[in-house]
């Protein structure tokens, strides 16, 4: 079924963000492959530097999408402008595993209650749950490829569940 299927997957998917958050070395925890002025544009107002911002704060941005997520789920309907009420934590690893961690228990809590044939409303376009689920996981996935580079430019490893997946 859909929804097991699913489950299965967000858990694969968490362990692969949780491990990555683990392999950041603390003195690469604010790193940004983007600093300010390093690429001639203007800065965009929501972001550290001109673009990708520093991993603590991608990270948080993660967790707050996630919480996005988990509300949809609940409600019928993403709330976009909320964001950041699903997270208002300092940006320390331990503080944003502890809220990656709870926002997976939050999910796993409410896929057992969901109700896989009612639409989410994303931003006024009927989703399905399918289309949920795919939205969901494109949205970590693309962060993870983000990821790797910052890995890579910062010059660290990224964790084993990653080089063994896909040689990242």
């Amino acid at each position: 079924m859909l929804i097991d299927e699913f489950v299965r997957y967000s858990k694969v998917l968490h362990r692969l963000t949780a491990d990555f958050v683990r392999a950041v070395p603390e003195d690469k925890w604010d790193f940004t492959p983007d600093p300010p002025g390093k690429s001639g544009r203007e800065p965009i107002p929501h972001r550290i530097g001109d673009g990708f911002g520093p991993f603590c704060k991608q990270l948080r941005h993660v967790v707050c999408v996630r919480g996005v997520y988990n509300a949809a789920l609940a409600t019928g309907k993403v709330d976009w402008p909320r964001k950041h009420e699903h997270y208002g934590g300092p940006l320390t690893r331990e503080a944003l595993v502890a809220a990656l961690d709870d926002k997976q228990r939050q999910l796993l809590a409410t896929l057992e209650t969901v109700d896989i044939n009612a639409p989410i409303d994303w931003d006024g376009t009927p989703f399905t749950f399918a289309l949920f689920t795919w939205e969901f996981v494109q949205h970590e996935a693309i962060h993870h490829g983000q990821w790797s580079i910052y890995a890579s430019l910062a010059g660290f490893d990224t964790p084993l569940s990653w080089r063994a997946s896909w040689g990242l």
